[in-house]
């Protein structure tokens, strides 16, 4: 496979992975039961265990593909790491907390006004406005991982093992509500074998095996199957697989879907949920309810949640100052 290729289909894996985090954002209540419309959560149901796995899988697959097959010194990725991954994750804590604060009448969990509360939301996330943050602080851990991650690809067995060794650990209970989950450390449990799985896939050219169609169906049935029998980890894995195989397939005939806005999945992933409360809560609730109005809303949110933050990205990377294009996400 060229790299053309390759950066076509992952491009559209990409693109695909944020479509459906901003899908399953997408709020608008029905006031006769109080509750979100079961049009939103049923379209993003089925997709449920494949979500933030893959967005996981692919962070651990532009590791390998950019950093590890590359032998980066740790040095180098630390310092690149700290400054695209600390940098938004703060700017956009103390952004979500004014943000909470202004609209705090408004809010589904109203934030407590308090500089205790602001410093204490850069360590937890459960019950904080820094919750839709959570993804960065464990995507930090697993970057600070990477001197491990080059000893392991040094050896295929031992990336094997280790693999054995992420899948037993993610069966393990522990209570993440508890006050030791500093920077959702407990929840590496859960997607330490995720990104390992994107080391994994391009170190062993996987994808390869996905172009296809036949091989698309059949996880298209495995995927089925193991989600009607409730096979959560075998379930994310297979989708992820699944994913991948559609998008290699896809990529052959419609290479530039979704090029609208998946070079921005980052931004899009930090910004997308204030404008998606934001019409959820102001526009819908207040200000426009109309259940026949309701598809048309729909687009409206999908559209804000992707198109906002991408305009702003277009607009801040015209900004010379390179700290403020950091924030946002961007070079």
């Amino acid at each position: 496979m060229s790299r053309k290729e390759r950066l076509e289909w992952l491009s559209l894996l990409r693109g695909l992975n944020i479509l459906l985090v901003v899908l399953v954002h997408i709020n608008l209540i029905d006031m006769n039961t109080g509750y979100n419309h079961k049009f939103c959560t049923n379209i993003c149901f089925p997709f449920h265990p494949i979500r933030m796995p893959l967005f996981i899988f692919i962070s651990g697959g532009l590791l390998y593909i950019s950093r590890i097959r590359k032998n980066i010194p740790t040095k180098i990725l630390y310092k690149d790491k700290c400054q695209r991954i600390l940098a938004p994750f703060i700017f956009f804590i103390i952004i979500y907390f004014f943000i909470k604060v202004i609209f705090n009448q408004l809010a589904k969990t109203p934030a407590e006004i308090s500089l205790k509360y602001l410093l204490e939301s850069f360590v937890y996330y459960r019950g904080y406005s820094s919750q839709p943050l959570w993804f960065l602080a464990v995507l930090m851990i697993l970057m600070l991982l990477y001197p491990l991650f080059c000893y392991l690809c040094n050896n295929k067995c031992r990336m094997l093992l280790f693999f054995i060794f992420c899948c037993a650990i993610y069966f393990i209970n522990a209570d993440l509500n508890s006050r030791w989950n500093i920077f959702y450390i407990l929840e590496l449990q859960h997607y330490l074998i995720f990104f390992f799985l994107g080391i994994l896939f391009f170190s062993f050219k996987l994808y390869e095996y996905l172009k296809n169609i036949f091989v698309l169906t059949l996880l298209v049935l495995l995927y089925s199957l193991s989600y009607y029998f409730l096979l959560p980890l075998f379930t994310s894995i297979i989708g992820i697989f699944m994913m991948c195989a559609l998008c290699l397939n896809v990529a052959r005939y419609i290479p530039n879907l979704f090029s609208s806005f998946r070079e921005y999945i980052f931004p899009i992933y930090l910004m997308s949920l204030p404008f998606q409360n934001f019409v959820e809560l102001i526009l819908w609730k207040h200000l426009f309810y109309n259940e026949h109005l309701f598809y048309v809303f729909y687009i409206i949110n999908l559209i804000f949640g992707l198109f906002i933050p991408v305009l702003i990205s277009k607009l801040v990377e015209r900004c010379p100052v390179r700290l403020v294009r950091l924030c946002f996400g961007l070079k």
